[in-house]
């Protein structure tokens, strides 16, 4: 699994209960069509105010770092979060189970339940308009809300992450009926002094080029209905190849949300890719292969013959992306993109600088959260990290 952003659903609303309960141990994500642009809707929604929760801090680490941690590859994921709970040891759960969130608990971190729907187009998966009418039923059904509550307190999650990610856009009034549905949700955890965010699909304006998947969110509103905001700051890159993320790109990121939830600026946890991704092109276009976790595209681009790499256009000691395009034996076009350690401890680096130069930021300090732990990772970013994140 790679692609954190888009994903499909499925069963049927009989079995949200069930699932939810569950937390959906082997969510999975997989891009879908491409976005088109719809009509923006825009309304008003009811304030609810902070949660009298028992600590003032979303981020408990040394580091301000959760990281997910993914059920079907709980064994990676688990062995990545060991190697730095001493330093990060917050975590986000996709997955429920008491015996990981007391782990985390033993490290000190905040464990937080991620609520989300198997999503992967596989038989058996949600469809969009069976999230949508689970999220419009829950609007005024308590029994659909309830499992959730059970759930955080029955292992001790510190809080929950809504992780939607695939409401219809064209569903009636969606995005008010989204932001009730997680105000509902914010004022249950509000009553267990819970902490409560919502993981947003990136968006660069109302009707950017992924409002076919984005649509169903609308970030003024959304903005209250928790307590902080994690905004997918991934998967960058589509329809041509280039970085999963990148400074302009966050700069675009950042300028929307100030647009959109300034009061919001200093809750804003900022989510990053561990990986990359890769294309091939077909006559004149070029196709969406998949994700590239960093190990894997390591080793592949230590495979590929020199004579077969286009040097004009790759480089692979770039500063903020490694990327390296090449031909194979068959005349096929490639492309690969991913990160070092490196590439993103500058990426963080400067993308903290631009935040403190914004007054609504408030002296605050960057909140970062990676998709996810896992063996694969560029295990040498949380060391260089330590000095710059600091919580």
């Amino acid at each position: 699994m790679f692609e954190r952003v888009l994903s499909k659903l499925r069963p049927v609303i009989a079995a949200l209960l069930l699932m939810l309960a569950l937390a959906l141990c082997l969510t999975s994500r997989t891009w879908i069509g491409a976005p088109a642009n719809y009509f923006w809707q825009t309304t008003t929604i009811q304030t609810l105010s902070a949660p009298d929760v028992p600590t003032s801090r979303l981020l408990n680490g040394k580091l301000a770092s959760l990281g997910w941690i993914v059920g079907r590859d709980c064994q990676r994921g688990l062995h990545a979060y060991l190697q730095t709970a001493s330093t990060n040891p917050d975590a986000a759960l996709v997955g429920t189970g008491w015996v990981v969130v007391q782990q985390v608990h033993s490290k000190g971190g905040m464990a937080y339940l991620t609520i989300t729907m198997m999503t992967d187009g596989t038989p058996g998966a949600w469809t969009s308009q069976q999230q949508s009418d689970y999220i419009a039923k829950a609007t005024t059904d308590q029994s659909y809300i309830d499992p959730i509550v059970h759930e955080v307190t029955r292992a001790h999650y510190d809080g929950v992450i809504m992780d939607m990610e695939a409401g219809a856009r064209t569903y009636p009034n969606i995005q008010q009926t989204f932001a009730t549905y997680n105000q509902r949700v914010w004022a249950a955890l509000k009553a267990l002094h819970k902490w409560y965010g919502i993981a947003l699909i990136h968006k660069l304006s109302n009707q950017d080029d992924y409002y076919n998947l984005n649509g169903f969110e609308n970030w003024s509103l959304l903005a209250h209905c928790a307590d902080f905001i994690v905004i997918m700051a991934v998967d960058q890159s589509y329809f041509i190849p280039g970085p999963t993320v990148s400074i302009p790109w966050l700069k675009q990121l950042l300028a929307y949300a100030l647009q959109t939830m300034p009061a919001m600026l200093p809750r804003i946890i900022w989510e990053l890719p561990l990986y990359g991704a890769t294309w091939h092109q077909s006559g004149s276009s070029w196709v969406f292969d998949g994700g590239a976790n960093y190990q894997d595209a390591q080793v592949l681009a230590e495979q590929i013959p020199a004579a077969e790499i286009d040097s004009s256009v790759s480089n692979l000691n770039d500063a903020y992306a490694a990327h390296i395009v090449y031909t194979d034996r068959s005349g096929v076009k490639h492309a690969l993109w991913y990160h070092t350690a490196k590439n993103l401890y500058r990426i963080i680096t400067e993308f903290q600088r631009i935040l403190e130069k914004v007054p609504q930021f408030n002296h605050s300090h960057l909140q970062i959260a990676v998709w996810y732990r896992a063996s694969w990772e560029p295990g040498d970013l949380w060391a260089m990290l330590d000095p710059v994140l600091s919580n």
